[in-house]
């Protein structure tokens, strides 16, 4: 007895033929009852079907009609005037009572300052001993005369503090002599304030031949 070739034997089938056949029915079933509803929904919605209007119509009744002519003169379409708002204008009543507006106060200005008055000198220096000049030999015997008119710096205590001849007499004699006299002099000080203070005073020193 020989022992089968196992190269030579049928293969047996995976599934069952009935199997196979039940699945093909299956599929079958299946794609007719996708065919049927397709069919149904494009008869019942037409979603594919393409829109085959003109464009050119369809943008003819897109766009407004013209407006009539009395729209331009300030009529609209139904016979009203239309009322055009200027700048600065309101729609509302005229016979409404008009707001006013009131513009803010400005502060009022700062007060002035008080001038402030200068103090001046109450008294101006007055000699209170005044020992007359010496009149100079030499000038005396040539008959020279003349006025030495000098400035006088007086301090605060009345003495003479300073001398500055303002005009010669055009002889130095003349001139020495008026300084000599003045250093002897005394003075009543100026006063500011009722304090007594520094001040100059002009004193004319005249020298007289026939006098």
């Amino acid at each position: 007895m020989s022992t089968p070739d196992p190269h030579t034997e049928t293969p047996k089938p995976l599934l069952p033929p009935y199997f196979l056949k039940l699945m093909a029915a299956a599929f079958i079933a299946g794609l007719l009852l996708f065919l049927v509803v397709w069919l149904r929904s494009r008869h019942s919605y037409d979603f594919y079907k393409a829109d085959v209007a003109d464009p050119t119509a369809q943008q003819e009744d897109t766009l407004p009609a013209p407006l009539p002519a009395d729209v331009a003169s300030g009529n609209n379409a139904s016979g009203l005037q239309a009322v055009i708002e200027q700048p600065g204008t309101s729609n509302t009543n005229t016979t409404d009572t008009p707001k006013v507006i009131e513009a803010p106060t400005a502060p009022p200005p700062p007060p002035a300052p008080k001038p402030v008055a200068p103090v001046a000198n109450t008294s101006q220096p007055t000699p209170i001993s005044a020992p007359p000049p010496r009149y100079p030999s030499d000038a005396m015997r040539r008959g020279v005369g003349g006025t030495v008119r000098v400035k006088v710096t007086v301090a605060a205590d009345g003495s003479v503090e300073q001398l500055d001849i303002v005009e010669t007499s055009g002889n130095r004699s003349l001139d020495r002599a008026a300084l000599e006299t003045l250093r002897r002099w005394r003075f009543q000080p100026a006063t500011r304030a009722g304090q007594p203070v520094s001040a100059d005073v002009v004193v004319p020193i005249s020298f007289d031949i026939n006098g």
